[in-house]
């Protein structure tokens, strides 16, 4: 969304409201942190920098690639990753397209630890479940997901922070994981009624970003 962050900029500065979204650049412009893209997170390059910064810390939200062990290893304390489901249920990369799919009625955000690089496997430090309307798309329902996460964080790390040993394991053995569907599935899932995104939503979170809405979980 650059062509978003820099529109919503020069809003900013005419209407003088901060946008209550933001880019990842941006909100790092905000808060006067630095921020490094990289198309490989476990790259030399990229684990100097991490390093660099000495993190308690290390949380992953929505991330399509998967940690190796010397970036795991680099924090004080954890390395973190928000995922939208109930693990160990919907292991993978696509658990909300999945979780309608199934028709559940309920799912949510699960706060785990990353421990190696088996995928979404770690102890869990805490679980959000968050019911799941019918007519909800995916779009709409990853957002309240991951922010269900998100506000499951701070205590989550407090907890960590205070015992490096806390958390759940995880029996994999009561969840299954599941990897993109294919072009045939996805037909299928739109005959039943399933919708990727509603334009509405699009809307909201572009409006959002701009500074003409306010957004409202």
């Amino acid at each position: 969304m650059p062509i978003v962050a820099k529109f919503a900029r020069l809003l900013s500065l005419v209407t003088r409201r901060t946008p209550s979204l933001a880019t990842l650049p941006e909100l790092a412009r905000r808060h006067d942190a630095r921020f490094v893209e990289t198309p490989d997170v476990n790259s030399a390059e990229t684990l100097a920098a991490v390093k660099a910064c000495a993190p308690d810390f290390i949380v992953v939200m929505n991330f399509d690639q998967i940690l190796q062990p010397p970036l795991i290893g680099l924090p004080k304390v954890a390395t973190l990753n928000v995922h939208p489901s109930l693990l160990p249920k919907l292991r993978g990369p696509c658990p909300v397209l999945w979780a309608q799919a199934r028709q559940e009625r309920i799912s949510g955000a699960t706060v785990h630890v990353i421990e190696d690089r088996t995928i979404d496997a770690g102890r869990v430090i805490a679980q959000i479940e968050v019911p799941i309307a019918g007519a909800t798309s995916v779009g709409e329902l990853t957002t309240q997901f991951f922010v269900a996460g998100a506000r499951a964080l701070p205590t989550a790390l407090a907890r960590l922070a205070a015992d490096r040993t806390a958390g759940q394991s995880q029996r994999l053995s009561e969840g299954q994981y599941l990897g993109y569907p294919t072009a045939l599935q996805m037909k299928d899932f739109r005959r039943a009624g399933l919708r990727l995104c509603r334009l509405r939503h699009a809307a909201r979170l572009v409006l959002a970003a701009l500074g003409v809405t306010r957004w409202k979980s």
